[in-house]
């Protein structure tokens, strides 16, 4: 049987940067389970839509499964259409987080034959095997089919009990060399999957990897960080420990840190982290293994909107979490969400003061109702998205740093303008904070090291105009 696996382009304006792991553990799946799979990793590639065409009429498969995350749907709503075009016999499977979250959406309105949901390791072989056999697909537990011109689907399939079998992700399906290039040298490791949180703005955390968290052994996480900086050496940068929240298990900071220091392996890496997951100890074995960053969820100064996020966190917790944080590290990226459901003038000044006690700049996201979550559905029942069809083509430009709906309880021209002024008002103060600080002369190096001098005088001059701009965002 021909398998041809393809990997949809994310987020089409901007340059690819990191590779995709589900995508690779799902063809290094197939090959443990007896078949040859061919790799068709546009996002990696950006192949244009001709050459697709061309590889997907060459290519001998009998089988074509397509993954990726929600924002790919703009792009396997043409890849569909022009697969039944060119291999009309030709199977058609749908996975990753686009088919888990928007599984009966997909079978609506795509011409697809199944789909897989959750994680994808064992049911995607399990599949295979029943197409080219008895084809009794009820017993494949995790996936959804057609049968009689309707959409069925069988009971959940667990999640994987460990990660002690995940194997180390092969780079060598990839462009790794001009990806380091586009992330300035960040690695990504695969650590973690699984998250106990149920934050209404999150599709991943347990519809698709689970709530139950498990950790790849932090000794094999090591080997791999060895064997990638001695392959890749100095273009390797940062390691970034992939995962909803690599602080969550003590027990494995205190094991992969020890684990670390014992290889001798000199590096800097960078963990997330929730706010109640965080100590002192976990701080100091952190620092003394070369973590370099750690970055926390916040998303809001308002009680009121961690409320509707079920962010089970206060402010005041998160501020104590950042104060200690920053007794071990300089480098802390803490996140908000603006513009999110229940936003108003007070949450937003709420924000904006709980932002400057921090005494770290925040990352500024826009809310994003990403399908496949709480906040998905709010927006469809407050009628802020009236017509789903079209919302979901422009899901490949939508991205949390980018505006995007207007999910507040203000009308679009008053929260548009809110929203710009509690940027400004935090952007220009932490211009003048780092300044006072010196930090601002270590982002001019950083960024001229990092990015040249035209791109260093560009922001520097973007920041100047957002000083004295209204509503001028840097």
């Amino acid at each position: 049987m021909g398998i041809l696996v393809i990997n949809p382009p994310m987020m089409v304006n901007r340059k690819p940067t990191f590779p995709s792991f589900g995508i690779d553990f799902i063809v290094q799946a197939l090959q443990q389970g007896g078949f040859q799979p061919e790799l068709l990793d546009i996002d990696a590639y950006r192949y244009s839509r001709e050459h697709v065409c061309d590889v997907i009429r060459r290519s001998p498969a009998d089988v074509i499964a397509i993954g990726g995350l929600v924002m790919v749907y703009p792009y396997v709503a043409w890849l569909v259409p022009e697969i039944r075009r060119i291999k009309p016999s030709c199977a058609i499977i749908l996975g990753g987080p686009l088919a888990s979250s928007l599984k009966g959406v997909c079978f609506e309105r795509l011409d697809i034959d199944f789909i897989v949901i959750g994680e994808g390791e064992v049911t995607i072989v399990e599949l295979l095997k029943e197409i080219s056999g008895k084809r009794d697909f009820a017993q494949v537990l995790g996936i959804g089919y057609r049968h009689q011109g309707k959409a069925v689907f069988t009971a959940h399939r667990p999640f994987l009990a460990s990660l002690d079998q995940v194997p180390r992700f092969d780079d060598t399906r990839f462009p790794m060399d001009q990806m380091l290039q586009s992330t300035n040298g960040v690695f990504q490791i695969h650590v973690q999957r699984g998250c106990p949180s149920s934050c209404t703005f999150c599709f991943n955390a347990f519809r698709v990897v689970g709530k139950n968290v498990r950790y790849r052994p932090a000794v094999k996480v090591v080997e791999d960080m060895v064997y990638f900086q001695k392959k890749y050496g100095a273009k390797i940068k940062l390691f970034a420990l992939t995962g909803e929240c690599i602080t969550m298990s003590k027990e494995w900071v205190r094991e992969f840190s020890g684990a670390l220091i014992s290889s001798g392996l000199k590096i800097k890496y960078r963990v997330t982290s929730r706010v109640d997951t965080i100590d002192e100890d976990r701080l100091k074995w952190l620092k003394d293994s070369g973590c370099y960053a750690i970055s926390f969820g916040i998303e809001s100064g308002s009680e009121k909107l961690l409320k509707i996020m079920k962010k089970n966190a206060t402010p005041e917790k998160s501020l104590r979490a950042v104060h200690l944080t920053k007794k071990y590290f300089d480098h802390i990226q803490p996140s908000m969400i603006l513009g999110y459901v229940g936003e108003d003038q007070i949450t937003l000044r709420d924000t904006v003061e709980f932002s400057k006690r921090l005494g770290v700049k925040p990352l500024l996201c826009h809310a994003t109702a990403f399908p496949g979550t709480e906040l998905y559905e709010m927006a469809k029942q407050l009628g802020r998205i009236k017509d789903e069809g079209a919302y979901l083509m422009d899901l490949d430009k939508s991205s949390i740093l980018d505006k995007g709906l207007n999910l507040t309880e203000m009308p679009d021209d008053e929260a548009r303008q809110a929203i710009a002024d509690a940027t400004r008002e935090i952007e220009n103060f932490y211009f003048w904070y780092d300044l006072v600080h010196l930090k601002f002369i270590d982002y001019i190096v950083f960024t001229f090291q990092a990015e040249g001098m035209g791109v260093l005088m560009a922001k520097i001059a973007k920041r100047f105009r957002a000083l004295f701009l209204k509503g001028g965002q840097a």
